[in-house]
């Protein structure tokens, strides 16, 4: 069974590795994804902004800014040979022109009517001309101003900053650079954008999230299927446990009443009154441990489901306990002792339930004395008109590890194939089942060598 275990925990925590690597990389693939989709819209925008750059600084034509737009051309006609004059046209793939012309003097002037389509790209190229031609310096404030405008339409809300590199100069690895094709030198213009991790995280928020969700769901359903398959595990291992103790437990009783029955039969005993009534006493004294054991076992389920009734009456506690320990005081090497601090000796409560609690523990801490057993039982009150019991032993003790499963059904501390402690791991379990059933709680101390306190609180009850 551990084999089997280690076998699907192993697989569990792969399991739970391979998907923490896929989420992990799906999340950085689709950062870097928006990165690059990021830098393109962002060095798209530079681009436009160049483009748009020579209009906001150049004065076009008049006939291009008119309402029926042309673009006018002078061309010198050859007098010695008129017919070879040839006029000019600009075409080219975002613009189409159509040619008119008037002739004034010895010169042909050429009106090319510009379409309403074409209009914006024959600006542009008019002014990228006029701009090279002009030679002046770029103008990073004009050029900030529309890149700004581009970046607000794809709804980027970033700082920036902007810097004309000169020719020898190349961009950095954190700056998006475009080139100006009307400056003289090839001029590049390079942007360095601020808090860009911010930006792509937030767009990328979702994403991430559900990826962390999916590996905490992943993650916790794998270690509550590996705490639940831990818990199946320990429950095999005290049903095996219980089995075992049951087991020893009933063969003592059983190996008596087969001896003592054996004597009656077949050694004549039956002859002799006084053996005859010492053998039925014995038999009757097991039979009566036993009935006692199944009681205790039924007890258990009837508490657990409700079903056994408690019968609350007002008692003395300190006769109830004394009477108690009167019935242990046969064992000569037992040493019990017995202090109240109850400010009101009278309690309401269940003597049956104060009764065996009390028995139990005080019966434990005999079976597990490695020395002659003392045992203190201490009774006080609590603030709210509740009381507390305190029964401390110097028995073995009980390890840190052990501690928090003392209470559980069946649970019994292991101590291999060793059965010198006669029981069944139901006495703690059914202690505290009737400390419960009077709406109590009770918790253990214990350090090993050094003995275990058991200290029980009981509310008041009217």
């Amino acid at each position: 069974m551990k084999r089997r275990f280690k076998i699907i925990a192993w697989l569990a925590a792969v399991t739970v590795l391979g998907i923490l690597v896929f989420q992990v990389y799906w999340v950085y693939n689709t950062y870097k994804t928006g990165e690059r989709n990021f830098n393109t819209t962002v060095l798209n925008a530079l681009y436009k902004s160049i483009d748009k750059y020579p209009l906001s600084v150049s004065k076009l034509p008049y006939g291009l800014q008119s309402k029926t737009p042309y673009l006018p051309l002078i061309n010198l006609i050859h007098q010695s040979n008129p017919a070879a004059s040839k006029y000019k046209s600009i075409t080219g793939d975002a613009v189409t022109v159509k040619k008119s012309d008037q002739v004034f003097s010895g010169n042909s002037v050429s009106l090319l009517p510009v379409s309403s389509d074409n209009l914006l790209a024959v600006q542009q190229l008019v002014a990228q001309l006029l701009t090279e031609q002009d030679g002046k310096p770029i103008i990073l404030d004009t050029l900030t101003r529309l890149f700004k405008k581009e970046l607000l339409e794809k709804e980027i809300k970033l700082p920036f900053k902007l810097t004309l590199l000169k020719p020898h100069e190349h961009a950095s690895p954190r700056q998006i650079a475009s080139n100006v094709p009307f400056t003289k030198d090839d001029r590049l213009v390079a942007v360095e954008m601020a808090h860009t991790f911010q930006f792509l995280l937030s767009q990328n928020i979702m994403p991430a999230l559900v990826s962390l969700l999916l590996i905490i769901l992943s993650g916790g359903s794998l270690i509550y299927m590996g705490l639940i398959i831990n818990r199946q595990m320990q429950l095999d291992g005290l049903k095996n446990d219980f089995i075992n103790n049951i087991t020893h437990e009933l063969r003592t009783p059983i190996a008596i009443l087969r001896s003592s029955s054996e004597s009656l039969l077949k050694f004549g005993d039956l002859k002799d009154t006084e053996k005859t009534i010492r053998h039925l006493n014995i038999n009757l004294d097991i039979l009566d441990k036993l009935d006692k054991n199944v009681d205790r076992i039924l007890d258990i389920t009837r508490y657990e489901h409700g079903i056994k009734s408690i019968n609350y009456e007002l008692i003395h506690i300190d006769q109830l306990i004394e009477g108690i320990l009167g019935r242990f005081s046969i064992n000569n090497e037992l040493a019990v002792h017995y202090q109240s601090e109850l400010t009101n000796k009278l309690v309401t409560t269940d003597a049956y339930i104060i009764d065996t609690v009390i028995s139990n523990l005080v019966d434990n801490a005999i079976k597990y004395a490695e020395r002659p057993p003392e045992i203190s039982i201490i009774t006080s009150s609590l603030s709210g008109d509740g009381w507390q019991l305190q029964v401390i032993d110097n028995g073995i003790g009980i390890s840190d590890q052990n501690i928090p499963y003392i209470f559980d059904k069946f649970y019994r501390v292991g101590s291999g194939n060793l059965h010198n402690v006669k029981g069944y791991g139901l006495g703690l379990s059914y202690v505290k089942q009737l400390v419960t059933s009077l709406n109590g709680s009770i918790s253990a101390k214990s350090k090993l060598g050094a003995g275990t306190e058991f200290i029980i609180k009981f509310p008041a009850h009217e």
